[in-house]
């Protein structure tokens, strides 16, 4: 609308409009006296009647009679006199029409400061909810009691209540019964759905459900006896609470001293306490799954290193009864025999190590078994004419892939060690290990001649570990001898 008008065309168009609106309007003639008022207005007056506007608004700028157009629209503040309340402090909005009559439009402050005190309240209570060292550390109990202590101050009520519903909703049980007019909680109770079966259909549609006259109201009907005249209460609002996108139950504030009408703002307030209690409940069980997590961690642990522990004894018995035993061979056949048994048993022993060491319980670092294994065969045979070069990719593979191709390791590594134990030639065994995407390959290789035979004899198992892998063994006798497997990892 601009800043000037006509006063009958106003009135012909605006007049039923503006009877609805929830300000105050007045028009005012040139002469200062009121020949227009609204019925929001007329409410707010009661039955204080005026005629001119000094004496509605007091100290009201008369030069705006006389005023130019351009100094429009123009604000000043008064105060209102009224038969509804002692005062009244408004804020007044100042048009011009072509008539030289003012439109004022008044406003009352009161309601707006309420609004912003609200608003306020509502504010600090969420800084309260978040910052509370009991709601974030506490137990969950102490936690929610906290949450309802503030809630009822927040949303000015007697009462909060927090439910969880049973199984299949057959149920619902109070898990903090508050109630400011007493110390502590009240006992938790458990409404059955066959008892109030109209009140658990309105939970089905997970809206919030506020009720301005409990006692009266038909959706609480089935409640009125047993616990709204109970407990005195007047009104009441259920919000709902979520839980992983789940329904968990409702969070209910009861006022006992007044009817309210739950305005938007409280009902948003409800909504973020309900959101404040799912996250409390998410962290409480979050937290008592992590420490019976860590629980069943610790057993196993324990049980690891139990087992770790036995089975490297057991590992260090039978090498003594192998070496014990071996003391006892009468010939090289006997001898050679009772070592690669030890040796068979070393390169186990290596691998459950590996194992135990070993962030995953399925899988191991066969680059680190290579590694333990070389290192065993230079500590064994030091002084021995044969050296080791590795070239060796990271690679895991699992338990039995990994046993095996250990194994096949040890066998072959033995084998050329032994057929050069017998000459003094400086020899070199390469192990090179080569992983691409899935598929790895393992190769030994010397310039040492391995006899055909004394290899038939020997690497009878090796042939058969290497078909446990998928695999076949090959074998390539230009410029000295080499052993090499494929498989997946």
């Amino acid at each position: 609308m601009s800043s000037t008008f006509s006063t009958t065309k106003f009135l012909e168009k605006y007049k039923s409009v503006f009877d609805e609106l929830p300000i105050g309007i007045i028009i005012v003639n040139d002469a200062g006296k009121i020949i227009y008022q609204n019925l929001c207005l007329t409410s707010l007056l009661g039955d204080y009647a005026a005629k001119e506007v000094d004496q509605l608004l007091p100290g009201f700028p008369k030069h705006l009679f006389t005023a130019d157009h351009s100094v429009f629209p123009y604000s000043f503040a008064s105060v209102v006199k009224s038969t509804m309340a002692n005062q009244m402090h408004v804020q007044c909005r100042i048009k011009k029409n072509q008539d030289n009559n003012l439109l004022v439009t008044i406003a009352d402050v009161n309601i707006h400061l309420e609004q912003i005190e609200a608003t306020e309240k509502r504010k600090n209570a969420a800084e309260n909810l978040l910052r509370s060292a009991v709601i974030g550390q506490g137990s969950l109990e102490d936690a929610l009691l906290e949450i309802c202590r503030i809630a009822a101050e927040s949303m000015e009520v007697t009462r909060v209540n927090i439910w969880e519903f049973g199984e299949d909703q057959s149920s619902i049980t109070s898990l903090i019964n508050f109630d400011n007019r007493v110390e502590g909680v009240l006992d938790n109770v458990t409404l059955y759905r066959y008892q109030i079966p109209n009140y658990f259909r309105l939970f089905e549609t997970e809206e919030i459900i506020p009720t301005t006259d409990a006692v009266n109201d038909p959706n609480t009907a089935e409640l009125k006896t047993s616990y709204i005249e109970a407990h005195g209460i007047i009104s009441l609002i259920d919000v709902p609470i979520r839980i992983s996108g789940k329904m968990f139950g409702l969070v209910c504030f009861e006022d006992t001293m007044s009817s309210r009408e739950w305005d938007s703002g409280e009902q948003k307030l409800g909504l973020f306490i309900a959101q404040v209690i799912a996250l409390t409940i998410e962290t409480s069980r979050r937290k008592k799954t992590q420490k019976e997590l860590e629980l069943i961690l610790d057993e196993k642990r324990i049980l690891l290193n139990e087992i770790h522990r036995r089975v490297r004894n057991n590992f260090s018995l039978i090498q003594d009864l192998i070496r014990t035993e071996s003391k006892r061979a009468q010939d090289d056949f006997h001898r050679d025999l009772f070592k690669d048994l030890r040796n068979r048993i070393n390169s186990l022993d290596m691998l459950q190590r590996q194992l135990y060491q070993s962030e995953k319980v399925d899988r191991i670092n066969f680059r680190d078994l290579v590694i333990d294994l070389v290192a065993g065969y230079r500590a064994t045979f030091a002084g021995r004419n044969t050296d080791f070069v590795t070239t060796l990719d990271q690679c895991e593979l699992n338990v039995a892939k990994a046993s095996i191709s250990g194994l096949l390791l040890n066998e072959i590594t033995m084998l050329f060690l032994s057929e050069n134990s017998h000459t003094e030639k400086k020899e070199t065994i390469s192990i090179r290990l080569k992983k691409i995407n899935t598929h790895v390959r393992l190769s030994i290789v010397s310039s040492i001649i391995i006899d055909k035979e004394k290899e038939r004899e020997k690497m009878l198992t090796s042939f058969e570990m290497a078909e446990k892998l998928g695999s076949k063994l090959e074998i390539n006798r230009q410029n000295g001898t080499s052993y090499e497997i494929s498989f997946e990892s």
